[in-house]
């Protein structure tokens, strides 16, 4: 059997405001990695320059980089001998929503997995748990990690042409981070009156040259109240941090149409987009990157990217030979390849994940207590829904931090255990004061979550509560949630990928709160003045071990107080004929291996993809 574990370490979760528009309505063993260390030792800053002597918080040395006579760095090659050339058939579950521009685009996993292969991020992610440089040459903070300097890396143009420079970086940051929901997970960057518009805010960001310039924080985008943010960095390796071409850009604005033909400086080309069929992407021939032995980046012609749905629709497409990889969350799908590994090679993502749970709807009764929710939590036998749901391939979960991400204990404090005389004597002792309970219980259309209502619509019955199921369009799941609109009170969901807490803050936060009726970015409504202390500790701290202890407290926090009914931990999975090679090679400017799943669990950088035969 051929398995690999890809940990999925995606720090930098700013796109995950975005990502889970699209993912988190999709309804996946934890088992030690031993390259990746545990959740202590993955910082949520690391810069690899620090040329102004600022201090930085868990900072690696600069890596040695070598530069070839054109200006492209290079870094190292597959240990496998490379065949150039040929076309990658790839498919994925969902198409984007708003394609391609970065201040716009709605992404789930499948989103990033295409735009990373013709945007570059500012920075990314790598398999050491630290943020590197990509497009910028450095990222420095001041003294107190309230200002950040970035370096744009010289000698890189867009496809297009047009020079990658100081100001096309600022011009995507300010465009991107002004977008309603960007905007809001990005509150702590400091705004002042956009020189181009006064009545408009923008972020607070200085040029000092053609190549450099500056970022400010501002507590609560308060320019006069610097807050320091040494995870910013990772910030800028999702939604953030794509730059696109300052020319197209502009001639998007004047023609629509143009939008689906993205320009950035990655190793493909856009040639083609027809939504909900297929992108068909093409080298880049000038790509700024080579691999250590002088080759040009990517190693491929082109890729195929399909949109197939349905992962057993997928399934048969991959054993056929119409495709040659795709990834999913469904777990069956990834057992049954993960079975089949003389014939293909299936790589598991199955830790630093999003958790399976139901959110819950805070702002009215009878979730509003303590008891109700705790009793519901209590009163589910999570072994019989991973067997029964999951063929037994799933982990029981015991709240929304899993494996691997820091703040994540073995023992929170929550039992995976049912108790259900435990959940009746909570649900007893509530309805005394406020009479019977009554719950809606929310799903999408699909099998696996009518067998999921049906099983917990079970449980609660043996409490004596009155569950009400209700199967909500896939169209209106996230809105509901969003404005708190009826029939939103519980909705099975899934979310919360990563390795650190901090880019979950405005998930968490009070200051994501709006009552049901407004947006709320912080779904279950939590109003909770110890949550907000601790997430502003994780937020400014730049001691490691008092962040990591504030982590762990929350942790302990949100089991006691039953704020989310954990179910499972997901597992991303990706089935691939044996003939795919250089999979999790692709690198940093610096030498450094990218991290795959970095920014969403899922996916995987190709410019190192190669076909053997």
């Amino acid at each position: 059997m051929k398995r690999q574990r890809n940990s999925v370490r995606s720090v930098g979760r700013i796109a995950a405001v975005v990502a889970c528009m699209a993912m988190v309505a999709a309804a996946c063993d934890n088992k030690k990695d031993d390259s990746a260390g545990p959740a202590s030792d993955v910082p949520t800053s690391s810069v690899v320059d620090n040329s102004s002597g600022s201090p930085v918080s868990s900072v690696a040395p600069p890596a040695t980089t070598a530069t070839s006579d054109s200006g492209a760095t290079t870094s190292a090659a597959p240990a496998a001998e490379v065949k150039m050339g040929g076309t990658l058939k790839v498919s994925g579950e969902a198409e984007v929503s708003n394609p391609w521009i970065p201040a716009a685009m709605q992404c789930d996993s499948y989103c990033y997995q295409r735009a990373f292969t013709f945007f570059d991020p500012i920075m990314a992610m790598g398999t050491d748990g630290k943020v590197h440089p990509i497009l910028a040459e450095s990222m420095t903070p001041n003294a107190d990690f309230t200002q950040w300097t970035i370096k744009v890396r010289p000698g890189i143009k867009f496809t297009d042409g047009t020079p990658l420079n100081a100001d096309a970086m600022i011009r995507n940051i300010q465009e991107t981070g002004g977008g309603l929901l960007v905007s809001a997970a990005i509150k702590d960057l400091a705004r002042v009156p956009d020189p181009a518009d006064p009545t408009k805010q923008a972020i607070k960001i200085e040029k000092a040259d053609e190549m450099t310039f500056t970022i400010f924080t501002g507590e609560g985008g308060d320019p006069t109240k610097p807050i320091s943010w040494p995870g910013f960095p990772a910030y800028l390796t999702q939604q953030l941090g794509l730059v696109a071409s300052p020319t197209w850009l502009d001639a998007v604005k004047a023609d629509k149409t143009k939008a689906s033909m993205p320009v950035g400086t990655g190793p493909f080309i856009v040639e083609s987009f027809a939504p909900r069929d297929k992108l068909v992407v093409k080298r880049n021939p000038n790509y700024w990157m080579k691999d250590a032995k002088g080759r040009q980046l990517p190693y491929l012609d082109s890729i195929e990217f399909r949109v197939i749905e349905d992962s057993e629709v997928a399934a048969p497409a991959l054993e056929s030979g119409d495709i040659d990889m795709f990834a999913t969350s469904q777990a069956s799908v990834i057992r049954d390849f993960v079975d089949k590994g003389d014939k293909f090679n299936t790589v598991v993502q199955e830790k630093y994940g999003e958790t399976n749970f139901i959110l819950l709807d805070q702002a009215k009764p009878p979730m509003d207590d303590q008891r109700v929710r705790c009793a519901l939590s209590k009163s589910i036998d999570r072994a019989e829904i991973i067997e029964s749901i999951y063929g037994d391939f799933l982990e029981p979960a015991t709240g929304v931090f899993s494996p691997g991400r820091e703040g994540y204990l073995a023992d929170n404090g929550f039992s995976v255990e049912r108790d259900l005389k435990g959940a009746k004597k909570l649900i007893a002792d509530y309805e005394a004061e406020n009479g019977p309970v009554k719950v809606k219980l929310g799903t999408t259309a699909t099998t696996a979550n009518a067998q999921l209502r049906e099983l917990l619509k079970g449980y609660w019955d043996e409490l004596g509560v009155t569950t009400e199921e209700v199967q909500v369009p896939q169209d209106a799941f996230i809105t509901d949630a969003l404005f708190g609109k009826p029939p939103f009170q519980m909705y099975v969901w899934r979310q919360y990928a990563g390795t650190s807490v901090d880019p979950l803050n405005f998930w968490w936060n009070s200051r994501g709160y709006a009552p049901d009726g407004e947006l709320s970015l912080n779904f279950p409504r939590m109003q909770d003045p110890k949550v907000d202390e601790l997430l502003r500790t994780i937020r400014t701290t730049t001691v490691d071990a008092d962040r990591i202890k504030a982590s762990e407290e929350l942790n302990r926090h949100f089991a006691e107080q039953c704020y989310f009914i954990p179910t499972s931990y997901t597992k991303w999975g990706i089935p691939m004929k044996n003939s795919v090679k250089g999979f999790g090679t692709a690198p940093t400017p610096d030498g450094v291996t990218l991290l795959d799943g970095g920014n969403f669990p899922g996916q995987f950088f190709m410019s190192t993809l190669w076909i053997d035969g």
